[in-house]
C-alpha cells in the first residue's frame, strides 16, 4: 500500500511549517498549496487521501473549497479536516455542516492531531470495505455531527431543550399554539445559601417536576436560561385555558417542596404567557419581565396587551422629568412611622414626588424607572437627599431615604452623600432603606458603602422585607438596623394564617439580632391592633398617615 498522502492547504507560511513539523515523524508524502484555488488543482491531479485546510483565506476562503471538494463525484469522499484559529461550539456545528470530517483549533495539540489524521485515513481507505457495516465512514460522521447538534441544542444540566431549540421550533408554530416562561423567583439566592451543587440538582428536579405536570404530545419542554424555563404548547385552547394551566403549575408549586439531598427547597414561580403568534418568544419574555416588575406571580400577554410605558410615554416622561429637573419641580413627600408603645411619630419615610407647574403630583411608579433609562436618575436622587436633609435638619424625627443597591456602588452618588454628611448635623437621624427585592451582586462595594456611612452614625433598613428569599442571606450578610415587613404580608393579616405565621418568624428572628421591625401598609385599624399584639415596632401605612408634602408636628 502507497504512502499516505496529505495535502497542507494555508496561506500561512508558519501555519504549514506547524503542521510540517508535527507530521515530520510519519511516514507522510506532504503537499502544500497557499491558497484554496492551487489546493483544488492539486486534488483535482493527486486525488490525497485527506486535506488539512484552514478556513480563512484570500480570494476563496476554505469554506468555499469545502463545497467544491464535496460537490465533486471524484474528491467528495476525500477527508477534510478544518484547522482554524476559531474553535467554537458554532464553529464546529458550521463546518460539519459544511461537509468537513473534523475540526481543530489552533493552536493543536499534536498528539490530537495524529490520532485525527490517522482516523480518518484509515476510513478513507477502507470506505468499500466498511461501507456495509454500521459504523461506516458515512454513519460515524453522521453520528459525530448528530451528536454535535444534539449538544448544541440541549441543555447539559436537565437534558431539557435549550433556548436555541426553542427559537428553531418556534418558527414552526401554528396559529393555535402558546409558550410560557418560568423564572424561580430568587434563585440566585437559593444558590448562595446552600450552593452551586444543591442549586443544580434544585434545577433538575424542577425540571422533572416540570415535565410531570404537563405530560403529553401537546407540551414541549425547555430551560432557555439559568433559572428560567419555557413551556411551548402546540395547541391551546384559549386565554382562559393558557390562565388555568399557568395557575395550576403556580399553585402546585406553592404546595410542595423541591427535595434535594437533605433539603427541602420550597420554590416561587413567575410566569410570563403569550399567544401573540407572531413574535411569542419576545412577547412571553415581555410579558414575564411586566410580571416581575409589578410584583404578580402571572401574566400573559395577547394582541390587546401594552407595555406599561410606550415609546410615545418614554418621551413624554423623558421631558417631563428635565422639566421637573430644571425648575426645581422635584419634591420628597414624608409618611409617618409610629412607635407602637407610644403611639408618635418618630421616624419618616421620604418619598419622591413630580409636582408639575399647575399642581399636579406625579408618584415615582409613572417616572422613575424611566429616569433610570435617561441618566436622570442621579439628580433625581441628590435632589432627595439635598431637600429631605434642609427639611428635617432641625427636628428630631428619623428619615429614610430609599436607595437601590446600584446607587450605593455608583461613586458619583455615593461622594455626594458622604459629602452631605459631612456637614450635616443630623447625620445620625438618616437611615438609607435598601430595597429587599434588589439583586446585590457586588456585595464587596455595598458592604464598603455601609461601613462608610455608619461611621457618621447613620442606619441601615432592608425594605419590602419579605418579599424574596433573599430575606436572611441579606440579613445576614449586611449590618441592617431596621427591617421593613412587605405589606403584602401586612394587609391581610386579618384573615390570612400564613401571613401571621411569617410575620411572627420575622419579628422573632429580628428580635434575636436586635433589629428593629417596621409593618408596612397598615390599612386599617384591625390591622394595626394585630401589628401591635404581634410586638412590631414601627407601623407605616395610610390608616396612621399618608405621604404629605411638610412635616406633622
Amino acid at each position: 500500500m502507497r504512502q499516505p498522502v496529505i495535502l497542507i492547504i494555508d496561506d500561512n507560511d508558519d501555519s504549514r511549517l506547524a503542521i510540517r513539523a508535527a507530521l515530520r515523524k510519519k511516514n507522510y508524502i506532504l503537499l502544500e498549496a497557499q491558497n484554496a484555488e492551487d489546493g483544488l488543482r492539486v486534488i483535482a491531479r493527486q486525488k490525497p487521501d485527506l486535506v488539512i485546510m484552514d478556513v480563512i483565506m484570500p480570494k476563496m476562503s476554505g469554506y468555499e473549497a469545502l463545497k467544491h471538494i464535496k460537490a465533486n463525484e471524484e474528491t467528495n469522499k476525500i477527508p477534510v479536516l478544518i484547522v482554524t484559529a476559531l474553535g467554537s461550539m458554532d464553529e464546529k456545528i458550521i463546518a460539519l455542516e459544511a461537509g468537513a470530517d473534523g475540526l481543530f483549533s489552533k493552536p493543536f495539540d499534536r498528539v490530537h492531531l495524529i490520532e485525527e489524521i490517522e482516523t480518518l485515513i484509515t476510513l478513507y481507505r477502507n470506505k468499500l470495505q466498511i461501507i456495509e457495516k454500521k459504523d461506516s465512514l458515512d454513519n460515524v460522521l453522521h453520528r459525530q455531527s448528530e451528536e454535535l447538534v444534539h449538544y448544541y441544542y440541549t441543555d447539559a444540566l436537565t437534558m431539557l431543550p435549550n433556548r436555541s431549540q426553542l427559537i428553531k421550533d418556534i418558527k414552526n408554530v401554528n396559529e393555535f399554539s402558546s409558550l410560557i416562561l418560568i423564572d424561580i423567583d430568587s434563585f440566585k439566592d437559593i444558590v448562595y445559601f446552600y450552593g452551586h451543587e444543591i442549586g443544580d440538582v434544585c434545577l433538575k428536579i424542577f425540571a422533572s417536576k416540570l415535565k410531570y405536570a404537563l405530560e403529553g404530545d401537546n407540551y414541549t419542554h425547555y430551560r432557555v436560561a439559568g433559572d428560567v424555563f419555557a413551556i411551548l404548547i402546540k395547541k391551546c385552547k384559549g386565554i382562559n385555558y393558557l390562565s388555568d394551566l399557568i395557575n395550576n403549575l403556580i399553585e402546585d408549586t406553592r404546595l410542595s417542596y423541591v427535595h434535594c439531598q437533605i433539603h427541602e427547597i420550597h420554590i416561587r414561580l413567575t410566569i410570563g404567557g403569550s399567544m401573540f403568534q407572531s413574535e411569542l418568544l419576545i412577547s412571553a419574555e415581555k410579558a414575564l419581565k411586566m410580571a416581575k416588575k409589578r410584583n404578580k406571580s402571572m401574566l400573559i400577554y395577547h394582541e390587546t396587551f401594552h407595555e406599561h410605558l410606550s415609546y410615545e410615554q418614554n418621551i413624554y416622561w423623558i421631558n417631563k422629568i428635565k422639566d421637573a429637573i430644571h425648575h426645581d419641580n422635584i419634591y420628597p413627600f414624608f409618611q409617618p412611622i409610629i412607635n407602637n408603645k407610644t403611639n408618635k411619630i418618630e421616624k419618616y419615610e421620604c418619598l419622591v414626588r413630580i409636582i408639575d407647574r399647575d399642581g399636579t403630583i406625579h408618584l415615582p411608579i409613572k417616572f422613575l424607572e424611566i429616569s433610570q433609562k435617561s441618566r436622570n436618575y442621579a439628580s433625581i436622587t441628590k435632589t432627595m437627599i439635598e431637600k429631605a436633609f434642609k427639611k428635617l435638619e432641625n427636628t428630631a424625627y428619623e428619615f429614610s431615604i430609599n436607595l437601590s443597591a446600584k446607587d450605593m456602588i455608583d461613586s458619583d452618588i455615593t461622594e455626594y452623600i458622604y459629602d452631605k454628611l459631612e456637614n450635616y448635623s443630623g447625620r445620625n437621624r438618616v437611615i438609607f432603606e435598601l430595597l429587599e427585592s434588589e439583586g446585590i451582586e457586588n456585595y464587596d462595594d455595598v458592604y464598603a458603602f455601609i461601613e462608610k456611612v455608619k461611621t457618621y452614625g447613620c442606619k441601615i433598613a432592608i425594605d419590602d422585607f419579605g418579599s424574596g428569599y433573599s430575606n436572611f442571606i441579606h440579613l445576614l450578610k449586611l449590618k441592617v438596623d431596621i427591617i421593613k415587613i412587605d405589606g403584602s404580608l401586612i394587609r391581610d393579616l386579618d384573615h390570612d394564617k400564613n401571613a401571621q405565621i411569617i410575620v411572627k418568624t420575622i419579628i422573632e428572628f429580628a428580635n434575636n439580632l436586635n433589629i428593629l421591625t417596621v409593618a408596612e401598609f397598615v390599612h386599617s385599624e384591625a390591622i394595626q391592633e394585630i401589628v401591635k399584639k404581634l410586638n412590631v415596632d414601627f407601623s407605616q401605612g395610610y390608616y396612621l398617615g399618608q405621604p404629605q408634602h411638610e412635616i406633622l408636628d
